[in-house]
């Protein structure tokens, strides 16, 4: 796992190997940002669910000005604070250890650019989702990003979101959204 562009390019980051996470491939990385985010000068991102933090960090490489990671998991916590110090990113970071459902539920950060969400396959994203567009963290130009098993029907994301994007890279797929106003 490496930082793909910016100013830490080719950085290598850590990574858990458990049942617990599962880090977004370079391939899909490099797909995403590419395709959507070649500079994200300014922006404040929330990486929900950050694993390794890979996706926050590369935000951060290419000009992100802060990135919140949520991470339940304990071991992974720690592996995000960890590349969070290599990348000596401790003073655009924020990381939170909490649920991710109880965390939109009860806190506030203000508005994001961008909400990245790649919970493990067997989460009910649909469920948290329904929560977090009732909360006061996104506006009509937010992008929200959800991680997903290739094979999945995202369909449900037509309740709350316009697709802008969607791709399939080896066994996951992405898909960038926007708000239904």
């Amino acid at each position: 796992m490496r930082i793909i562009s910016g100013s830490l390019r080719s950085l290598k980051l850590q990574t858990l190997s458990s049942t617990t996470t599962r880090p977004s491939s370079d391939r899909l990385k490099e797909s995403l940002f590419n395709a959507m985010f070649m500079r994200c000068d300014f922006q404040r991102w929330c990486d929900m669910f950050a694993g390794s933090g890979a996706i926050g960090l590369e935000a951060l490489s290419r000009g992100a000005k802060e990135v919140i990671f949520i991470e339940q998991d304990r071991s992974a916590y720690q592996i995000v604070k960890n590349n969070i110090e290599t990348c000596r990113m401790q003073n655009q970071s924020v990381l939170i250890q909490d649920d991710a459902l109880s965390h939109v539920q009860n806190k506030e950060h203000g508005l994001f650019d961008v909400i990245f969400m790649d919970p493990p396959y067997d989460y009910d994203l649909k469920s948290l989702v329904d929560v977090l567009v009732k909360r006061p963290w996104y506006d009509k130009d937010t992008l929200f990003v959800f991680e997903r098993r290739a094979s999945e029907d995202m369909t449900w994301c037509d309740e709350h979101f316009i697709i802008i994007k969607q791709r399939k890279v080896g066994q996951s797929q992405y898909v960038v959204a926007k708000i239904r106003v």
